[in-house]
């Protein structure tokens, strides 16, 4: 595949996006939605208006083709790259973001588990040494209840009774050893009552204890699982975030390879100014040599002129309309004027006006006159350059650039409307078609104010 042919198909591509979202657009317009009734007018505004957007697109990239002319088509598949990059930043950018809250996320709620879990495990610990102290005192009431059933149990016979009243040395004798055995059955009571309710206290905890542990088997089984959650959080944020950086560092060399090529950009501009203004100095030249012979023949070549141009040219004077279209179906894709370089922002002279004309078409003559060459020129490729001798006054002479093939050879007499060539993508070109030129009296103009006007 050709360089050409390349850079061709990286400027359909960079505007096929466009186009294919027109026809998006168009395509949703037309479904209908819900029940809403549209006419048939409707349908046939949103069908215009999808038709008028894809021309849009069209003519954006014929334009296009024709303002990257004379660039590498590796800085115009770089440059494409770069703007594909740059809008798949914006997309990579959020992925990173939504991977990044994901992370925090994890770890906000690894740090929620984490206090519950501590919290849970202070609680078991809490409940135990609650359990030991109340089985240390339990121990110690035990002890004491026995110790008072033992005494209870020695003086536990007939004669007890009376041992406290006969056995008393005196009445206040008698009230001590009575209250003893009182405060004692009362101490074991109040034991043995206690003991019942720090059972029944314990039996709680256990229950309360036993809840603790199986939650606290949870939440060690939900930080596991966030362990892993959160290390494929991790592991999606640096993959996200390596994709970022790799497109960063892709566009940053990118940008240096731009940059780089620049000065050799400019100088190959400035080579190409030099080839366009060596084809206007040969002209002016022509110009020159031919101009006292013309002035001295003036009105003998100016009523040849006259009589070979009366069956087809409108006027024998230099106004609009005195040159015809050189395809049969006239559409302009470029214009006469400054052309600013989309990529390096460069202005030159675009001295002529572009034609679409696909591979193979033919071209004519846009009035009568004589074939100086036929031959490639470089930037120009194939050019044809005919002069049409003295219009209304002035010399006239047309350039017809980038055929395929030639139908003429210099020094040939052609008519107006006669073949002379077809169209096609030689010289400086990124795309088959027609760059008309239209020098008067040796200078470079406008052609369009002498082409009758486009369609």
């Amino acid at each position: 595949m050709t360089a050409t042919r390349r850079l061709s198909l990286l400027i359909v591509a960079m505007l096929a996006a466009a186009i294919l979202g027109g026809y998006a657009v168009g395509a949703s317009a037309l479904v209908p939605q819900g029940f809403q009734q549209e006419s048939s007018d409707d349908y046939q505004d949103k069908i215009d208006e999808t038709e008028r957007e894809r021309e849009a697109a069209e003519r954006r990239a014929e334009e296009l083709q024709h303002e990257l002319e004379n660039t590498d088509a590796r800085i115009v598949e770089a440059d494409a790259k770069l703007r594909a990059l740059e809008e798949e930043l914006p997309v990579l950018q959020a992925q990173l973001e939504e991977a990044e809250r994901e992370v925090e996320s994890a770890i906000i709620e690894q740090g929620i588990v984490a206090d519950k879990l501590i919290a849970a495990e202070a609680q078991d610990r809490a409940i135990s040494e609650q359990i030991a102290e109340d089985d240390e005192r339990t121990a110690n009431l035990e002890a004491l209840v026995a110790a008072i059933a033992r005494e209870t149990y020695k003086g536990n016979d007939e004669s007890a009774g009376l041992a406290i009243v006969f056995g008393s040395s005196d009445t206040q004798d008698f009230i001590d050893e009575y209250t003893a055995q009182q405060s004692a059955a009362r101490v074991q009571s109040n034991a043995l009552g206690e003991l019942e309710e720090i059972a029944a206290v314990n039996r709680n905890r256990g229950a309360r204890q036993e809840a603790v542990r199986e939650y606290i088997v949870e939440l060690k089984a939900e930080a596991d699982a966030l362990v892993i959650t959160l290390q494929a959080a991790r592991d999606v944020a640096e993959e996200a975030r390596d994709e970022v950086q790799a497109l960063l560092d892709e566009q940053q060399e990118l940008r240096d390879y731009l940059e780089s090529q620049r000065s050799a950009f400019m100088a190959q501009q400035a080579e190409n100014e030099e080839l366009q203004q060596q084809l206007r100095n040969q002209v002016l030249d022509l110009y020159s040599k031919k101009r006292e012979a013309e002035e001295r023949e003036a009105a003998r070549k100016a009523a040849a002129a006259r009589a070979r141009n009366e069956a087809a040219a409108p006027s024998d004077k230099l106004t609009k309309g005195a040159l015809a279209f050189p395809t049969k179906v006239p559409y302009k894709t470029s214009s006469f004027g400054t052309r600013i370089h989309p990529i390096y922002g460069y202005a030159r002279l675009h001295a002529g006006t572009d034609l679409r004309a696909y591979c193979g078409t033919p071209i004519y003559a846009s009035a009568a006159g004589t074939v100086e060459w036929a031959t490639y020129k470089a930037g120009y490729g194939n050019q044809v350059l005919i002069d049409h001798g003295i219009i209304g006054g002035k010399s006239v002479i047309t350039n017809y650039n980038h055929f395929s093939r030639f139908a003429v050879g210099g020094g040939q007499r052609v008519a107006r409307g006669d073949l002379i060539g077809y169209s096609g993508n030689t010289g400086s070109s990124t795309a088959c078609h027609l760059h008309f030129e239209v020098y008067v009296s040796g200078n470079v103009v406008n052609p369009e104010t002498l082409l009758p006007n486009f369609p």
